[in-house]
């Protein structure tokens, strides 16, 4: 496994099936950064490197991560937990999107070079929502709810006596 680096020559890391695998700190996506309300954090990732038909090649990407966000309904910060797991189709010219599978995205190369942290950035920015919410507020909702009706006496108990 080798560290992060700037950028990959993508022949070599297709040929040679490559695969690069560790952390990188969130605050070093700057592009994502525009959507998140924090900067902390990090997000763990793996590329692997592979040959495809017709394709200049593709790469495996797995990426997790606990982005902060707004909850859209809330306004408060929260955690949104990110495990993503795609397969990416590299090209050159649009000539070859046609042979991008269904289960495969597109990801344009330039000069015969990938940039590893803008792959990595570009899977996280796909991932969030446009509305954020915090699934954990319904949850809180739900037991708020569920204690209130188990506090507040049936006020039909009365009617049972006179039965």
């Amino acid at each position: 496994m080798k560290q992060l680096p700037e950028k990959i020559a993508l022949d070599k890391a297709v040929h040679g099936q490559r695969s690069y695998q560790g952390s990188v700190e969130i605050q070093k996506m700057s592009r994502l950064l525009d959507v998140l309300s924090g900067f902390d954090g990090k997000a763990d990732f793996s590329i692997q490197f592979d040959r495809a038909a017709r394709l200049l090649g593709k790469a495996r990407v797995n990426v997790k991560a606990d982005l902060p966000l707004i909850c859209s309904v809330t306004g408060k910060e929260f955690l949104f937990h990110v495990e993503i797991d795609s397969t990416i189709g590299f090209i050159d010219d649009l000539a070859y999107e046609e042979f991008i599978g269904d289960n495969m995205e597109a990801s344009w190369v330039e000069n015969g070079f990938v940039k590893p942290l803008e792959i990595i950035e570009d899977e996280l920015i796909l991932a969030v929502p446009d509305a954020p919410f915090d699934e954990n507020f319904t949850k809180e909702v739900e037991q708020k709810a569920v204690f209130k009706t188990q506090q507040k006496p049936n006020p039909f108990d009365v009617l049972k006596s006179l039965k």
